[in-house]
């Protein structure tokens, strides 16, 4: 749930340290661990990313140009750590869920209420996570997946070129 004084509620990946690395924390069912860290602009974090980015109007060109960067460091500015530390725990696949936290942690920071900014972020979740059903069942079709490899009738790798018979001037 979405609260106003603590934010908006956002997985990431727990780490373990395994020798002098920090590494991905998987549990039994080899599934990632998560951790629950709540995402909420104030304005020393706003600022932050005007100071960063040059404005928030650029800050929102590069949230379209490079999504992946910008995200990154945004949610960084959030969390309070370097965006390299960010993108460990940032959770493979959940871009558009990120995009989604960030969005309705702006519109928290600019007024809206709490409560409808949860019915957005529900939403929003909700249409992303049908785009990924979506997806795979295209790309099951696209791919027609075969669980063996087998023999597909033609010769294992490229073909030679003929040579050419000048220079090519």
């Amino acid at each position: 749930m979405v609260l106003k004084n603590k934010g908006i509620p956002c997985e990431f990946a727990k780490l373990k340290k395994v020798g002098d690395v920090l590494e991905i924390s998987y549990d039994e069912n080899e599934e990632v661990e998560k951790n629950v860290f709540h995402i909420k602009f104030t304005n020393n974090i706003i600022s932050d990313i005007e100071i960063h980015f040059g404005g928030l109007e650029a800050w929102q060109e590069q949230l379209e140009k490079t999504p992946y960067t910008t995200i990154r460091q945004t949610l960084a500015f959030a969390l309070r750590k370097t965006p390299e530390e960010t993108g460990e725990v940032m959770l493979d696949g959940e871009l558009m869920m990120y995009s989604n936290i960030i969005g309705t942690a702006w519109a928290v920071a600019n007024g809206v209420d709490p409560i409808m900014a949860s019915q957005m972020l529900k939403s929003s979740i909700g249409l992303a996570d049908e785009q990924k059903r979506l997806l795979n069942v295209e790309l099951s079709k696209t791919l027609k997946v075969d669980s063996s490899p087998g023999n597909n009738g033609s010769e294992s790798g490229p073909k030679r070129a003929a040579r050419s018979k000048n220079s090519g001037n």
